[in-house]
């Protein structure tokens, strides 16, 4: 092989083999909620719980449990653009409640489900994911995969999402959204049903990721761009020899 080519395609190894670079949001290191805006988005009960973080983790918390609540935890001024990726690290637990992410298109107000995507673990072995489209309900949609790292939403397109969860390398889609309505991603953060009293599960981190698909693309791109430079370097080495 030439070493141009020795040169386009070990340049392509290297683009293709880098992870997509994360910028972290939140590791909840400390106990701020300030950056966060929850909203109790569905009360059939009313419920003493609270939001609750620190030492790197992220919970909800219910000392006084009456009927079932689901709320939206907003990382005020996050969203999520087209070919963006939001993740979670989500620690299972041995109970029905659920927790995971959130993205949708319009504020949430209390007492009021419309226009999200979500996608949250329930209990040890349980993936699921559900959200409005305006104010149809979506289906529900799951995997009880053998094990988990994180959960992700990926905005695809304009109002398209994927939800699914990561197991070490492998990107597991549960459900593709397609045609949401007027679902812009401007709303971003972590969404919990409660269902008893207890501590809800736990969040490690939350980060924003280019879409793999999106960051592949974009390698092959600069393989191109690298092949295109080396071709002119050639041809202008031919000519000044003429």
């Amino acid at each position: 092989m030439r070493r141009g080519n020795l040169f386009l395609a070990a340049s392509l190894g290297l683009l293709l083999a880098m992870p997509a670079l994360a910028t972290v949001i939140d590791d909840f290191s400390v106990d701020d909620l300030g950056n966060y805006t929850s909203t109790v988005i569905l009360q059939n009960g009313v419920n003493t719980a609270a939001w609750q973080m620190g030492g790197g983790e992220l919970g909800y918390n219910t000392t006084s449990y009456s009927n079932v609540n689901q709320v939206a935890l907003i990382r005020n001024g996050l969203a999520l653009g087209v070919g963006e990726e939001v993740q979670a690290a989500i620690t299972r637990d041995s109970g029905t409640q659920d927790l995971g992410l959130y993205v949708g298109g319009v504020q949430p107000t209390a007492g009021v489900r419309s226009t999200y995507v979500s996608v949250y673990a329930r209990g040890p072995s349980e993936l699921y994911s559900r959200g409005f489209n305006g104010s149809s309900e979506l289906g529900l949609e799951g995997a009880t995969p053998a094990s988990w790292d994180s959960l992700f939403i990926t905005r695809t397109a304009i109002n398209d999402y994927e939800l699914g969860y990561y197991d070490g390398a492998s990107r597991n889609v549960i459900v593709t959204r397609s045609g949401m309505t007027s679902n812009d991603g401007t709303y971003v953060g972590f969404y919990a049903d409660i269902r008893s009293a207890g501590v809800l599960g736990t969040a490690t981190e939350l980060s924003v990721v280019p879409e793999p698909s999106a960051l592949a693309l974009g390698a092959v791109a600069a393989g191109a761009g690298l092949f295109c430079v080396r071709r002119r370097r050639a041809r202008g080495f031919s000519g000044s020899g003429a």
